[in-house]
């Protein structure tokens, strides 16, 4: 493990149960508003979130597992498994601390969204948005998957 993720590690032992308590009730009472005001825009709203989340995930997956603490080459399936399990724990731990800030992204771009959302549903010629929807949403689970996969074999 190099050593920013140790020291990541360490700072997250030193808070007490309590301060982690605090600090995470701190964010949901700051996130609730803004998720309130992103539900009103329904299922572009959703899809705007979830893009968001996408493109967070898969970027910060690819920084830590490169650049913050970089792999030292073949390990076999069992240690790049433990590796991604790891870096999915941080990566997860950092979406929480950003979340208010996706969520205002999301609000932002969620009427560019709508249009788009419209837009792929005229152009692929799907029976309604929600079915369009579904589509984007699978589309960004099989590239999720599809590309955490392929990096942890490629490591193993």
């Amino acid at each position: 493990m190099s050593l920013p993720s140790k020291v990541c590690l360490h700072q997250l032992k030193l808070l007490s149960h309590h301060q982690v308590r605090l600090l995470a009730c701190q964010m949901v009472m700051t996130t609730l508003p803004t998720m309130k005001k992103l539900k009103r825009y329904g299922i572009s709203g959703i899809l705007s979130y979830g893009l968001l989340n996408t493109a967070y995930y898969l970027t910060t997956f690819l920084l830590v597992w490169f650049y913050i603490a970089p792999a030292p080459g073949r390990m076999g399936y069992l240690a790049a498994v433990e590796r991604f399990v790891k870096i999915m724990a941080m990566v997860w731990a950092g979406s929480q601390v950003t979340k208010l800030v996706r969520a205002g992204g999301a609000l932002a771009l969620a009427p560019i969204v709508d249009r788009g959302l419209s837009w792929f549903t005229v152009k692929f010629k799907f029976e309604s948005q929600g079915k369009a929807f579904m589509a984007i949403v699978g589309f960004c689970f099989g590239l999720a998957l599809i590309l955490f996969f392929i990096v942890t074999l490629l490591w193993a």
